[in-house]
């Protein structure tokens, strides 16, 4: 329990130096800060790149994901031939052209 409490007052320590830092940053000049959110600029520029780059890989798993759940469908209709290869009976399809 000791140690849960002094990870939580280290962690709080952290994240008030972060904000302390932020303002002397925004109050010296070196980061701007145009909406006065104590949020630089720039780190929010970063964070909407970011979010596109993620929106695009969720998308494009998502289309992945879906191929392989049809893959996995084909998987399934084959599954159902094999009694019949095991059995020795011949292959199902189309009639061998004469």
């Amino acid at each position: 329990m000791q140690t849960l409490i002094i990870v939580t007052i280290i962690l709080l320590i952290i994240l008030i130096t972060i904000n302390i830092s932020a303002i002397w940053l925004t109050k010296k000049g070196y980061t701007r800060d145009d909406n006065n959110n104590m949020i630089p600029d720039i780190i929010e520029e970063k964070f909407v790149e970011l979010k596109k780059d993620v929106s695009i890989t969720v998308d494009r798993v998502g289309q992945e994901l879906k191929d392989v759940g049809k893959a996995l469908s084909q998987v399934g209709n084959q599954l159902g031939d094999l009694p019949k290869a095991v059995q020795g009976k011949t292959r199902p399809g189309r009639k061998p052209k004469k």
